[in-house]
């Protein structure tokens, strides 16, 4: 069952940046995605599995590839 997440990401990323971290967290241009966009650039939503990963592995994968991001909750 997929879910979403919000996420606070620290540094500012330009559009193809954004979508590169999107696909990273398993939400592609062509794959799932989350329902709900965020108008401001340092916060998105990301639809993830809830049975395969929790939010903090996607803050974990955010790190990987460079970003300092955060669970907003709800």
């Amino acid at each position: 069952m997929t879910s979403e997440i919000l996420l606070h990401v620290d540094e500012e990323m330009d559009d193809a940046q954004r979508l590169a971290l999107l696909s990273a967290l398993g939400n592609p241009p062509n794959g799932p995605h989350a329902d709900h966009h965020s108008q401001r650039p340092h916060l998105m939503f990301v639809a993830y599995d809830h049975a395969a990963v929790c939010p903090h592995d996607l803050v974990a994968l955010a790190a990987e590839q460079g970003y300092h991001a955060t669970v907003v909750d709800l």
